[in-house]
């Protein structure tokens, strides 16, 4: 009777046994990888804006100095092609650019009561190259620029002076290119994985050019050169294209 007692609790403790072997826990949610969004990689893009020119005129009509300063403003259009590598929250990268420009602006300084200069620039089209870097919080770029910028120029000078109560004209004009150092800053926002819209500031200063020289009726020498600045504003957009260096994040 014992062992028949013992024969049937092993078979009951190993029939447990068994059924507890078969049985399967629910398998945990699968992990999805998204990735992270990132702006390493090369894109292309447009924008449009506004530009103003600074401009300051020095003469040495009569032996004086003389200067003059004016503001003008135009519109510009253009495009950009360039590359970035980010590095955890930072941004490096390097970027062209090329623009369109109608801004102009006209100075008239008097020289004397007799005498007096009109000179208008106009900046045609302006090309750029700089470095860019910034910190990115996700899709939101923040940068600073720095680099080098060329310029074509329209100029036209008009100089009027009096000997003997006529009137005598002399007129010039030409085109000039003029380069100086480039800085900026902008803010970029990511649309989509490729997608982004920029805001950007650029100041160019383009130094000091001489740019006309006269002769008054009494045989004085006349030069005039002009200082001129430009800055401008403008939004783009730019598409970029996924080099497929982005980091993956788990999901859970």
């Amino acid at each position: 009777m014992k062992k028949l007692l013992l024969s049937s609790t092993f078979l009951v403790i190993a029939s447990a046994a068994a059924t507890a072997a078969d049985l399967r826990l629910p398998a945990k949610a699968s992990i999805a990888a998204v990735p992270a969004f990132s702006w390493t990689g090369c894109y292309v893009g447009a924008h449009v804006g506004g530009t103003n020119i600074s401009t300051s005129i020095a003469t040495n009509f009569e032996g004086t100095g003389r200067t003059a300063d004016d503001n003008g403003t135009g519109v510009i259009a253009g495009g950009q092609l360039g590359c970035n590598y980010q590095q955890g929250n930072w941004m490096f990268g390097v970027e062209g650019e090329g623009a369109w420009s109608n801004g102009k602006a006209t100075n008239s300084p008097a020289f004397s009561a007799a005498a007096s200069e009109t000179l208008a620039t106009k900046n045609t089209n302006e090309f750029s190259i700089a470095g860019r870097a910034g910190i990115a919080v996700d899709r939101t770029l923040v940068y600073g620029k720095a680099g080098w910028a060329w310029g074509s120029f329209d100029f036209n000078s008009t100089f009027i002076c009096c000997a003997l109560g006529i009137q005598v004209l002399s007129e010039r004009s030409g085109s000039s290119s003029l380069n100086g150092f480039l800085v900026g800053a902008g803010i970029e926002h990511a649309l989509t994985r490729n997608w982004t819209i920029k805001f950007e500031y650029n100041y160019v200063d383009f130094g000091s050019r001489l740019l006309a020289s006269h002769v008054t009726p009494g045989g004085d020498p006349v030069d005039v050169s002009r200082s001129l600045i430009r800055q401008t504003f403008k939004v783009g957009a730019n598409y970029l294209f996924d080099l497929g260096g982005a980091p993956v994040v788990a999901k859970y």
